[in-house]
């Protein structure tokens, strides 16, 4: 990619997308949000190869972390058509014995939208600043401009366009801007308790080094179910996402060029034991394939959680 384009492109995506968002932040403060929910879980995760993906390390062990997340998200109905939403959440990852890979995520997010007649479009913007073992590793921020559509109260379309700036201050070979495009479709079933959802994302990623520029293409797909069990509100998803990157340039460390996929099969499972409390149990697979040593892995991770909404 052009890096003048680039700069082109985020003074293009700064004007378009963080200026109603400011705005929506402002406008949210200053007439009182119609709507903010509050999201408070805790819990515990077994993971059987600790790693850090965007890194490329593994530990080739296993612990178990203790998890705390907090969520808060604020919404504004400005005008019949005009929606702004903003939001903050903190994720944390606390291991028993191994230390290096505690996990700290700051997240950030304002989002507007106005129903036009033939669909909604959307502007977003957000950022996560995340640490290991305490010390700043990554900030990623994004910015989206998406366009969405419900077909005969049954179809749901998004298409978006995604422009993210990632800097790592602990490696910055890896800082990069990346562009990318993205779809989703969601079916809905059963007065809307079952839903199917397909997604594709196409990205370009280029990096301060060469050898970490990629081209990426995923694929997901997940079918929810909602129903009552026991007497109580139950929630059912099974997912799998599956990756291809394709590293542009030759690998110092392979001299060749790095070719990765990974694939991931995740289950989830909540029931509500009050209308205000959750147990959420989680299991997901992650297989990795690198023919780069450090970033070819498998891993498998098990959660319990009690989350409350408010």
């Amino acid at each position: 990619m052009n890096p003048r384009s680039d700069k082109q492109l985020i003074i293009s995506l700064g004007r378009w997308v963080i200026s109603p968002l400011v705005i929506a932040l402002c406008s949210i403060a200053a007439h009182g949000a119609n709507k903010l929910d509050v999201e408070l879980e805790s819990g515990a995760e077994y993971d059987s190869n600790l790693a850090v993906v965007e890194l490329d390390q593994y530990s080739s062990a296993g612990d178990w972390a203790l998890l705390a997340n907090a969520r808060v998200n604020a919404q504004w109905q400005a005008t019949p058509k005009a929606i702004f939403k903003a939001g903050a959440s903190y994720n944390s990852k606390t291991y028993q014995d191994m230390s290096a890979f505690d996990l700290g995520i700051q997240q950030l997010f304002a989002d507007a939208s106005y129903e036009l007649p033939l669909f909604k479009l959307s502007l977003s913007y957000h950022q996560a600043d995340a640490a290991l073992d305490g010390t700043d590793f990554l900030t990623l921020r994004q910015h989206s401009v998406y366009l969405s559509r419900l077909f005969n109260q049954r179809t749901f379309v998004r298409g978006a366009v995604n422009y993210q700036d990632k800097d790592f201050p602990t490696s910055a070979e890896r800082n990069a801007h990346n562009l990318g495009m993205a779809g989703d479709v969601f079916v809905f079933f059963n007065q809307g308790t079952t839903f199917v959802a397909f997604g594709l994302n196409h990205e370009r990623e280029n990096a301060a080094s060469d050898p970490f520029d990629l081209t990426a293409t995923s694929v997901k797909t997940s079918i929810n179910h909602q129903f009552p069990a026991w007497g109580k509100k139950t929630k059912l998803q099974l997912g799998w996402r599956y990756e291809q990157r394709d590293y542009s340039t030759i690998t110092p460390a392979l001299e060749a060029k790095r070719d990765d996929t990974r694939q991931v099969v995740n289950l989830e499972w909540q029931i509500n034991t009050h209308e205000w409390l959750a147990l959420v149990g989680k299991l997901e697979r992650g297989d990795y394939q690198s023919n780069l040593r450090s970033a070819d892995y498998s891993e498998t991770r098990a959660s319990l959680t009690l989350k409350a909404s408010f």
